[in-house]
């Protein structure tokens, strides 16, 4: 939709990490679109308890897909970080994690 590209971006700082935690993040500080949105209506409405509320169905899935044999996920970053990243990282995700580091593979 052409529409939304007009759109200004808005890019929250959050200090936690996704509770989505069967689904791999690019980043530590990554958030999907449900977790952005709860924590963006919490914040216009200055009331915590909405993010909350609105993200116990995805606990709820994390909890029941684990207890089915998913298992969490660390963020594309902290693989990478830690040298467990068993492939090369683009340019984006390079610049995204503010280093020229690539876990010693060239970039993609």
């Amino acid at each position: 939709m052409p529409e939304l590209r007009k759109l200004r971006q808005v890019k929250l700082v959050t200090g936690g990490t996704s509770e989505y935690i069967i689904r791999t993040q690019p980043t530590d500080g990554c958030l999907s679109t449900l977790e952005t949105a709860a924590l963006a209506l919490s914040l216009f409405e200055k009331n915590s308890n909405i993010r909350d509320i609105l993200l116990r169905p995805l606990k709820a899935l994390c909890q029941f897909q684990l207890e089915h044999g998913a298992v969490t996920h660390q963020s594309t970053e902290f693989r990478v970080r830690n040298n467990t990243y068993p492939k090369q990282i683009g340019r984006r995700l390079s610049k995204l994690l503010g280093s020229n580091e690539t876990n010693g593979l060239p970039h993609s």
